[in-house]
């Protein structure tokens, strides 16, 4: 039985190492894995070097890349199983962070004061629009405006509000 030094079998990682990775890929169908498959069959085979018979390397090599490909894809870790539609709407959101609670807190209340700088009637719009949630058409049955003066009024309250944005920020890089 011939045994296999470290200087020859650097010569056939470097003479095997493209069809390793070819072999991997081809079980697996992922790159990356193929890679770290190839990489984990060079690592196997140095450590069992001595169970080497020296006759054949490249199918004790293909073998071994072989069977690690069969045992990552049988690795149960690896399944993904399908989530149906009706758990996946059972599943909660997650709570929002404090720093989300704060973000949000601290936009409505710009929000606000910004809507608060609008001249009537643009104010009363933007406020029950943007701050209170509500549509226009909930907005125009209470106050009696017609849909449609009630959109040109939210249309350019957006149009302000973008411009009164834009100079506080502005204002703040300063």
């Amino acid at each position: 039985m011939e045994t296999i030094d470290i200087r020859q079998f650097t010569v056939e990682i470097e003479r095997y190492k493209s069809l390793v990775f070819q072999v991997c890929n081809s079980f697996v169908h992922n790159y990356f894995d193929a890679e770290d498959l190839t990489q984990e069959t060079f690592l196997a085979a140095y450590n069992k070097l001595d169970t080497f018979d020296g006759r054949n390397f490249k199918a004790w090599i293909m073998t071994i890349a072989a069977n690690k490909c069969r045992n990552f894809l049988a690795d149960p870790r690896r399944r993904m199983q399908m989530v149906s539609e009706e758990a996946l709407g059972e599943i909660e959101a997650p709570e929002p962070t404090p720093e989300d609670l704060v973000i949000h807190t601290d936009q409505k209340r710009r929000l606000l004061e910004l809507c608060g700088q609008l001249k009537e009637p643009y104010r009363e719009t933007a406020i029950a629009y943007f701050c209170q949630n509500k549509k226009l058409s909930e907005v125009a049955v209470e106050t009696g405006i017609p849909l449609r003066t009630l959109e040109t009024r939210l249309y350019r309250a957006k149009k302000l509000l973008r411009e009164l944005w834009k100079e506080e920020n502005a204002y703040a890089m300063q």
